[in-house]
């Protein structure tokens, strides 16, 4: 199965089916169920460094999470956390951003020329499995 590496949190959002965008700066042709791995990249690293207030504030309401929490424990890094469908991947111009909501706004970088992997049918696995990541799109056994 194909695979891709998400940093936490946003890695759990899609796994979740919470996050329906992949944003990245590049594009793919593939289209298929995709497995959803979490990068071994240290939890607090990426989520004080690159996570605004907003989406924050939309992982804390959506996962019913407290504003003081473990996020090691909540979002486990080096797991394929479940698997999605990725359906279409879409350059992000001001008309495909007038289509989403604020919540999935908040959750992706929607910089114009960027892309968006849309996620569709995502299954969260109830016990999450140790698998060492790459980048680009991979082949998950």
């Amino acid at each position: 199965m194909k695979a891709i590496t998400i940093w936490q949190p946003w890695a759990g959002m899609v796994a979740a089916g919470i996050k329906k965008n992949e944003t990245r700066s590049w594009g793919t042709h593939y289209r298929g169920p995709i497995a959803i791995h979490a990068a071994k990249q240290d939890i607090h690293i990426g989520w004080c460094r690159y996570l605004s207030d907003e989406a924050a504030e939309v992982i804390c309401r959506r996962l019913e999470l407290p504003e003081v929490f473990n996020a090691a424990k909540v979002f486990l890094t080096g797991y394929v956390l479940g698997t999605a469908e990725l359906v279409d991947c879409v350059k992000i111009t001001p008309e495909y951003i007038n289509t989403l909501s604020k919540d999935e706004i908040a959750l992706g970088d929607y910089t114009l020329g960027r892309y968006a992997w849309v996620m569709a049918n995502a299954i969260e696995f109830p016990e999450p499995i140790p698998a060492k990541g790459k980048q680009g799109i991979w082949n998950w056994d």
